[in-house]
């Protein structure tokens, strides 16, 4: 869910209930308490500590850019399956509506988890609880994952999904572009690092929740897993870590497009990796509220990537029969092709 972005002032924090207590963190424009409510990680899951996860060598810093790919598993892009991103996005839709704190949300993340695990991915939980206007309490958890078989990079690459759909009452919205096509070109893209596990290593993987407002998109209302992991970010210190942070919206129609509120030397340099494999990256007509503007405001080079102009969004014909599997291609081997061009400058 995306909309206009009529106002440029900082996004505010999440309001979390707290089960553990910690520090407040004055990091948005409007100051607002919050106090993290932690989980214990499933068995699969390891903390996000970044002294468990970071590599031992220490990697030289460098500035985003595309440039021609190093010796790594050679044109990896083109080991994306546009096919089995599709297929992984009807399994994600077959759960059927899956706003934040219901059933459906909690099984799809079990999904998640199971399937990243699987492919030698580690897996840690962001819970966070919000109450809702009717007074409810909300509960949204991120999961985050590393790969497990080669150090983490200095730098990373966040790439970023949410998978949660909007609480609508008057229809269902199945969420088969926003909340399943853009999680499972992510997971295509984790199963296809797998092939090169140094390069799996220059990355990192949000898979967030929490996007959907209660009622409607604003800069009090919804995004609530992406302000959250950036708050995290950014009282960690962590900022510094990631090269740039990619957040896929709903994709997977005719055309993929990124606001013109995204960073600009990072849509400069995936227009290039774009133009290098034939795929066309247009800036959309409008700036928009979504999920990269709080890694933004953590201080990261960030950008969203979606079909600005679909035409089912937000409705109950947003069905995976309208979704095109060489568009989640071209999607997926884009991302790709700029994680092969980034890691020549490490």
């Amino acid at each position: 869910m995306v909309m206009s972005l009529r106002d440029q002032r900082a996004l505010p924090p999440s309001k979390s209930q707290p089960e553990l207590r910690s520090a407040t963190g004055a990091v948005w424009f409007f100051s607002l308490l919050f106090i993290v409510l932690s989980c214990k990680p499933s068995d699969t899951s390891l903390p996000i500590d970044s002294q468990n996860f970071h590599a031992d060598p220490v990697q030289p810093s460098a500035s985003v850019t595309s440039g021609t790919p190093p010796p790594h598993r050679e044109r990896i892009w083109s080991d994306f399956d546009g096919q089995q991103a599709l297929a992984e996005a009807r399994t994600l839709t077959d759960f059927g509506p899956r706003p934040s704190g219901s059933e459906a949300n909690k099984k799809l993340r079990q999904h998640l988890v199971a399937r990243l695990t699987r492919l030698g991915w580690q897996t840690s939980e962001q819970r966070l609880t919000e109450k809702a206007p009717d007074g409810r309490e909300i509960e949204f958890c991120n999961i985050i994952a590393r790969f497990s078989r080669y150090p983490a990079s200095a730098q990373r690459v966040l790439l970023g999904a949410h998978f949660d759909t909007p609480p609508t009452q008057e229809f269902q919205d199945p969420g088969a572009s926003d909340g399943g096509a853009n999680t499972a070109v992510l997971m295509e893209v984790a199963r296809t690092l797998t092939l090169d596990p140094q390069l799996a290593g220059s990355v990192e993987l949000f898979f967030l929740d929490g996007h959907s407002p209660f009622q409607e998109l604003t800069l009090d209302d919804g995004l609530f897993g992406s302000r959250f992991s950036a708050q995290m970010i950014r009282i960690d210190h962590r900022a510094g870590e990631f090269r740039a942070a990619i957040l896929l919206n709903n994709i997977g129609g005719a055309s993929l497009d990124y606001p013109p509120n995204s960073d600009p030397g990072l849509a400069n340099a995936l227009k290039k990796a774009a133009a290098a494999i034939g795929v066309k990256l247009k800036p959309a007509n409008r700036s928009l509220l979504a999920d990269h503007l709080p890694f933004a405001q953590a201080g990261i080079p960030s950008i969203a990537l979606l079909d600005a102009d679909f035409p089912f969004l937000n409705t109950a014909d947003d069905t995976v029969d309208h979704l095109d599997a060489d568009s989640l291609a071209k999607t997926g081997k884009l991302i790709l092709y700029f994680i092969v061009a980034e890691a020549t400058t490490q």
